[in-house]
């Protein structure tokens, strides 16, 4: 069988992770520990030819479009995330090279600079760019897109906006400090019952091997005793090589080929309606989801970031009606 009870899987190794966690809650208590992302190195965006491209593969015919790139001045103070500005230059000239029109913010505040632009790049994390109105700057942005090379941006705020947030910087801390998730997590909380059962599908190929991308551990930590259902969970869940497997296995198997994407099924969070991650089940899946007495279907798409637009809950009886 594909699929088996996640939790089951777990069970041994939270223990193992509970008992080094209480002695390092101790520890921290001594010393006066306040969980914080100040406690964390600074998100790093590590790509050191300017990362153009994340850009350019967004639009289907990129010339003229028109960028606002969200950097800082020579004299402004460089912030902790900031992109250094050789790698700003790197990736303004690239983006000109290939036909899109760039504006420089040079530290400006936002309500100065004038104009309409197709997406907006964050590359200097100041409190006026991280604190923009995105209500305001989504009327501004032809295509709703962000590029965060900082992770300054919180893509809850921005998709509230109708704004697509795409983080591209290395973030370093864990992941139970991350807003979205936790947002999340108190709807599944509201949404469904302690004894319901959860079936993890993913709505297309596993696009990364990040190991930051197995938000379904998080998950099932703070949704206990809800039953988690997973493809392969024991390697799912395992030690990194294994994980490799996993994301190979699955996209090799493809079970999302041929089924149906729901795009006008609404979505109980985001309001970006256009990256809906529902989709009809396939026969083995939906036979899986009768087996294990499964309550809510659970699309999602497999990503580091963790985004409330990436997620959608679906019951099951809604999910059998599209058949």
């Amino acid at each position: 069988m594909l699929f088996a009870i996640l939790s089951r899987i777990h069970s041994l190794a939270l223990l193992l992770v509970l008992t080094f966690l209480s002695a390092a809650i101790v520890g921290a208590a001594k010393t006066g520990f306040v969980p914080d992302h100040s406690r964390y190195g600074a998100a790093e965006f590590q790509n050191n030819k300017g990362g153009s491209r994340f850009i350019v593969s967004v639009f289907p015919n990129p010339s003229g479009k028109r960028i606002l790139l969200l950097d800082n001045a020579a004299t402004d103070p460089v912030l902790a995330a900031t992109v250094p500005r050789e790698i700003v230059n790197k990736l303004y000239n690239a983006l000109i090279r290939k036909g899109l029109t760039v504006i420089r913010s040079d530290g400006m505040p936002l309500d100065g600079i004038e104009g309409k632009f197709d997406a907006a790049v964050l590359v200097y994390p100041s409190e006026g760019y991280v604190n923009a109105d995105f209500t305001k700057l989504a009327t501004r942005l032809e295509a709703k897109v962000l590029f965060d090379y900082c992770a300054g941006w919180s893509s809850a705020n921005a998709d509230a906006a109708g704004l697509m947030h795409m983080n591209f910087a290395r973030t370093y801390w864990p992941h139970w400090l991350d807003p979205e998730m936790r947002q999340f997590v108190e709807y599944l909380q509201k949404a469904t019952a302690a004894s319901d059962g959860i079936l993890w599908v993913p709505s297309e190929a596993l696009s990364t091997t990040a190991a930051r991308a197995r938000w379904f551990l998080a998950l099932n930590y703070y949704l206990a005793p809800r039953r988690f259902y997973l493809y392969k969970p024991k390697e799912g869940a395992s030690f990194l090589t294994e994980y490799f497997q996993w994301v190979k296995d699955y996209n090799e198997t493809r079970p999302y080929e041929n089924q149906e994407r729901m795009k006008n099924h609404p979505r109980a969070l985001s309001k970006l309606t256009k990256m809906n991650t529902v989709r009809t089940l396939n026969e083995e899946e939906l036979q899986i989801a009768a087996d294990r007495d499964v309550q809510w279907i659970l699309f999602w798409r497999h990503q580091a970031d963790f985004r409330i637009c990436d997620f959608e809950l679906v019951d099951i009886e809604t999910v059998r009606g599209w058949k």
